[in-house]
C-alpha cells in the first residue's frame, strides 16, 4: 500500500467534486511557502470572490482556500490544525495584499476519510466549538482567524461524492458502483481524473477488487469498458517497458560476452608471451 499515490487521487477527486464550477476556480497543487519549502496540499482560488460553489464541500470557500489532505494512514490532530493555520497565515503574509484581501478572504479545509476522534476531543478541550453543517462536514465556529472546516469523507452523503469517498481503505462494492456510475457521465477531459481515483481505490482495496473480479463479472466488464482507452495505453506502456528491459538485458549479456572474449584474448596473448620467453631462455 506504500506505492499508492493518495495525493494525486485527492487532487483528482477535488477537481471532479468541484467540476460544476471549474471555470470559476484555479487549482494549485502542493503550494510552496518561502525558502523553507513548507507546502500545503492544495490551493483553490476563486476567480470571482462572490461566486457561490454548488458542491457543499466548497460552501465556505472565499477567495483563497488552503486545503490539507490526510490519507487513511495519516494522523489528524490539533497539531495538524495549527500547522495548516501557520501555513495559511504565512500565505496571507507573503501575498502582501492586505488592503484588498483581509483575513476573511482566506479559508482552511482539512480532509480525512475517517473521523479524527482525537482532534475533536482536543477541540472540545480547547473550548473550540464546531458544528456539522452537512453530513461529514464540520465547521469550527470560533477562536480561529480564518473560517475553517473539517471534512470526513467517509461520512459525506452518498449522492455526489463518489470521488472523495473513493479515497478509502474501507472499500465496498457500492463505492465501486458509485465510481462507475459517475464515470459514465464524464467527458474525455475528466475521465483521466476518474481513472486516478479508481487507481487509488484499487490499490487500497486489493482484496475487495479480487473478490469482485471473481464474483462480479458484470461490474468488472463495466470497469474495463469505462477505462478501455486507459487500459490499452497501459498495455502499450507495459509492452514498451518489457521490450526496453529485454533490450537492456541483451545489451548487458553482449557486453559481458565482449568483456569475457577480451579477457580470454588478453590471457592468450600473455600466455604466448610467457611461452616465447621460456623458449628464449
Amino acid at each position: 500500500m506504500s506505492n499508492i499515490d493518495w495525493h494525486a487521487g485527492f487532487v483528482s477527486a477535488m477537481k471532479l467534486e468541484l467540476m460544476a464550477d471549474e471555470k470559476n476556480l484555479e487549482f494549485h497543487e502542493e503550494q510552496f511557502l518561502d525558502e523553507r519549502k513548507q507546502r500545503f496540499d492544495l490551493l483553490i482560488i476563486k476567480k470571482r470572490r462572490k461566486i457561490r460553489i454548488r458542491n457543499e464541500i466548497g460552501e465556505i470557500f472565499n477567495k483563497f482556500n488552503i486545503i490539507e489532505y490526510k490519507n487513511p494512514n495519516d494522523n489528524l490532530d490539533l497539531g495538524e490544525l495549527h500547522k495548516v493555520l501557520s501555513y495559511t497565515s504565512r500565505y496571507l503574509y507573503e501575498r502582501h495584499d492586505y488592503d484588498e484581501y483581509t483575513a476573511d478572504a482566506y479559508t482552511m479545509t482539512l480532509i480525512r476519510d475517517t473521523m479524527p476522534e482525537k482532534l475533536f476531543r482536543q477541540l472540545a478541550g480547547s473550548d473550540m466549538d464546531y458544528t456539522e453543517t452537512h453530513p461529514g462536514i464540520y465547521e469550527v465556529t470560533d477562536k480561529l482567524p480564518f473560517r475553517t472546516q473539517i471534512i470526513v469523507t467517509g461520512r459525506l452523503k452518498e449522492e455526489g461524492h463518489a470521488w472523495l469517498k473513493g479515497l478509502t481503505k474501507d472499500g465496498t462494492k457500492e463505492k465501486v458502483q458509485g465510481i462507475i456510475d459517475q464515470t459514465y457521465a464524464l467527458d474525455v477531459k475528466h475521465k483521466p481524473l476518474a481513472e486516478t481515483v479508481m487507481n487509488v481505490f484499487t490499490g487500497a482495496n486489493m482484496i475487495l477488487m479480487h473478490e469482485i473480479k471473481k464474483e462480479e463479472s458484470t461490474m468488472c466488464q463495466a470497469v474495463n469498458e469505462l477505462f478501455a482507452d486507459e487500459i490499452a495505453e497501459l498495455k502499450i506502456q507495459l509492452k514498451e517497458q518489457k521490450e526496453a528491459h529485454e533490450q537492456a538485458l541483451a545489451k548487458q549479456r553482449a557486453d559481458l560476452e565482449s568483456e569475457k572474449d577480451a579477457q580470454i584474448a588478453y590471457l592468450k596473448a600473455e600466455l604466448l608471451k610467457y611461452k616465447q620467453a621460456a623458449s628464449a631462455n
